[in-house]
């Protein structure tokens, strides 16, 4: 006996002329249609789930990225904050420095020279701790990057020809950028007949 959807039960008699079979085949084909129609709509939400999957983590990595450019924005603003600041107090350490070779620092009394020295040593060592390093100028080549040519002295020495033979005043490097390039006078070999 066969039951079918809204039919009663039948005997399966050849009388009826096979009704059954047919609805039955009705039947199955309409839960065939049904079930394609069941699995594309699947397909469809499928699809559009990894579409909206896919925009999520592409907004995400964007969203990462934007942070992690905003941090660094803030990280260069910070060193040109530092660079505007130490600008400012490399004049002081110039003040120290000229003192140094000033005729009348040489007339102090050793006590004063030893405290005036030590404060200006604290004075670097803060530049230091803040990653503001002396540029090395003197025996070096001259690298207009980092040295600014005030001036030539004739050498006769070869070797001496663009190297720094005097620096003027010093520069300095924060985080490995030049801040204020060291003023220089530069051997200049000289030309004999």
């Amino acid at each position: 006996m066969v039951r079918g959807k809204n039919t009663q039960m039948t005997s399966g008699n050849e009388e009826d002329g096979g009704e059954n079979d047919i609805e039955l085949e009705y039947e199955n084909s309409s839960v065939a249609l049904k079930l394609k129609k069941l699995r594309d709509k699947l397909n469809e939400c499928q699809k559009q789930k990894d579409e909206y999957l896919a925009g999520w983590q592409r907004t995400k990595a964007d969203f990462i990225n934007a942070r992690k450019d905003n941090e660094k924005k803030r990280k260069e603003f910070e060193k040109m904050a530092d660079a505007s600041l130490f600008g400012d107090l490399l004049l002081i350490a110039d003040g120290f420095e000229m003192a140094f070779k000033d005729d009348a620092w040489q007339k102090l009394d050793k006590t004063w020279q030893d405290g005036i020295k030590y404060l200006y040593n604290q004075f670097i060592n803060v530049f230091k701790e803040h990653n503001l390093e002396p540029i090395k100028a003197l025996g070096k080549k001259f690298n207009p990057e980092e040295h600014n040519a005030v001036g030539e002295v004739e050498v006769v020495d070869e070797k001496k020809d663009g190297i720094v033979v005097e620096e003027l005043r010093k520069g300095y490097k924060l985080y490995d950028k030049v801040l204020r390039p060291a003023q220089v006078k530069v051997g200049r070999l000289q030309i004999t007949n």
